[in-house]
């Protein structure tokens, strides 16, 4: 016989035994508004949007710094393009890291796939094939369309 407590109290307003009120589990977001602030550069002769790492990760539902550790471990493909860097008191500042609209929707699509949009945390030990697809797919995009 299995007793599932979520069920069983959730007509509860209060935890029981307890004077502080239950929270409810966040929705996740219905449309994810990731792609409202596009850099547009002229690459290649023609003009491109590119997206900051924010966006990327607003677009899978996770933080700048999630995505920053993520390249860092080698999760996920280091951004393949960046900004145009500046010097600054004798020392050159790489840009900022971008990523196409393309590369950010097959990432959406990966993470879809497995069911990973927009959950609190991913077990990489479990998705090896994850990483794998990115880095095949982001490949492919950038040796065919760049």
């Amino acid at each position: 016989m299995s007793i599932d407590i979520d069920t069983e109290f959730a007509d509860l307003d209060r935890y029981p035994g307890s004077k502080r009120s239950r929270r409810t589990a966040p929705d996740a977001p219905a449309v994810v508004d990731w792609d409202s602030r596009p850099v547009i550069k002229a690459f290649n002769g023609t003009d491109t949007e590119f997206f900051m790492p924010g966006a990327f990760a607003k677009a899978i539902g996770k933080s700048a710094v999630t995505i920053r550790l993520w390249e860092r471990k080698g999760y996920i493909p280091r951004a393949p393009f960046r900004l145009p860097g500046y010097e600054r008191a004798g020392k050159t500042i790489l840009g900022k890291r971008v990523y196409t609209r393309g590369l950010i929707e097959i990432s959406v699509e990966e993470f879809a796939s497995r069911d990973l949009l927009h959950v609190p945390r991913v077990e990489w030990s479990q998705h090896h094939d994850l990483t794998i697809a990115l880095y095949e797919r982001w490949n492919t995009y950038i040796t065919t369309s760049v």
